[in-house]
């Protein structure tokens, strides 16, 4: 995994479901919760039974399935594009279909995230004004 010495090292601590619903996200870490607001959250990446919380230059490192991210965060503008990837649509550019079938999603940033012919369906969430 590229990068990830940068990265901080969080054990999972996402059992507050009234500090998502206040609109941060909170990230249990070495006996200490650090609150991310959801705002600055640009996307979330899973590595096997990890996921990486990708938060403006910050990035988290949490031991946790990005399904339970998944449920947590869908009513708060987060779309699962990938099968490893859930982006928060407010962070969305631009869309820019491939010849694949696939599309690109750039994201302020300027990263490029890849939404899969499986999760097109998605599409529509996406495109959606909010």
């Amino acid at each position: 995994m590229q990068g990830m010495s940068s990265i901080q090292n969080v054990q999972a601590g996402m059992s507050s479901m009234q500090d998502v619903q206040s609109g941060r996200l909170p990230l249990k870490e070495s006996g200490r919760t650090v609150f991310v607001p959801l705002e600055q959250v640009e996307y979330l990446e899973a590595y096997g039974n990890y996921v990486c919380v990708h938060a403006g230059a910050q990035r988290f490192l949490v031991r946790e399935k990005l399904s339970a991210f998944c449920e947590r965060l869908q009513p708060h503008d987060f779309i699962r594009i990938h099968r490893s990837v859930i982006v928060n649509r407010r962070r969305i550019q631009e869309l820019r279909r491939r010849l694949t079938g696939k599309y690109v999603v750039t994201l302020v940033s300027g990263k490029e995230l890849t939404l899969s012919r499986g999760y097109r369906s998605q599409l529509p969430v996406l495109r959606k004004p909010f």
